[in-house]
């Protein structure tokens, strides 16, 4: 994994050189994760595009999301719109860290967030959506995102990563590199909460939500294998990701 280093945003990276279990490496410049993308710079955008090759995003927030941080619209890249939860599942979570009306804010219980978007009919069909869309993105690398860069955002890498055969303690490894970017988030946030609410047990609650926490993303693992025989059979049957698609995105993206 290699984080890439910008103006404008935070918590982005490449893959690249990421090894799976059978010692194949990830291409650099084919699979890129973020945060949103609306303060890149004109500088940003041309790393973004000669140094990584960025031929396709794909925006996995919601209608309201979006419209509050549109992305930096880039010349020759192809934007894709695939929210992964509905409008009214978003909450108050790290992905609304704009809202100062904290003492409204109601908290989500986020590895119940996590189970919904791997067991709900409505996110199933997003997931398969956007992971048929990494599979079929035939040049450059292709980019994926939400607000923060850790929830949506960290499962699909965790799924794509489980394609390319790469075991389970680097995808926690990649998941909670997140938690480097998003540490002053977290920590503003619960400032900003307690000054609010005076609540301070509310205020460490919120600074938890904004950071990535290996039980979170366990608790899709778990979703997934407690609904199916596997992993395996998750993406076949539930996902409908064929094994030639999976071959399809391993001989793309990995170094033999």
């Amino acid at each position: 994994m290699k984080e890439i280093i910008l103006e404008g945003t935070d918590n982005i990276r490449d893959f690249a050189n990421t090894v799976n279990k059978k010692g194949c490496l990830i291409r650099p410049g084919k699979l890129l994760r973020s945060r949103h993308l609306h303060t890149l710079t004109g500088a940003d955008i041309a790393v973004l595009k000669k140094e990584h090759h960025l031929s396709k995003v794909i925006d996995l927030r919601t209608k309201t999301e979006m419209k509050d941080k549109p992305d930096q619209e880039i010349a020759g890249v192809i934007s894709v719109w695939i929210p992964l939860i509905e409008e009214e599942t978003v909450g108050i979570t790290h992905e609304t860290s704009t809202d100062k009306n904290a003492e409204k804010w109601v908290l989500p219980d986020m590895r119940q967030l996590y189970r919904k978007i791997v067991t709900d009919d409505f996110s199933i069909n997003q997931l398969s959506k956007t992971l048929k869309t990494i599979v079929h993105c035939n040049d450059g690398a292709v980019l994926w995102h939400c607000t923060e860069g850790k929830d949506r955002c960290g499962i699909i890498s965790a799924l794509v990563l489980s394609l390319l055969d790469v075991d389970r303690e680097t995808i926690f490894e990649d998941y909670l590199m997140t938690n480097q970017a998003a540490v002053q988030r977290a920590d503003a946030a619960m400032k900003m909460v307690l000054q609010k609410t005076g609540d301070e047990e509310k205020a460490q609650m919120v600074r938890r939500i904004f950071l990535a926490d290996e039980k979170y993303l366990q608790a899709a693992f778990d979703a997934i294998e407690e609904k199916n025989e596997s992993i395996a059979a998750f993406f076949a049957n539930r996902l409908g990701i064929s094994e030639a698609e999976k071959r399809l995105l391993q001989e793309k993206c990995l170094l033999k």
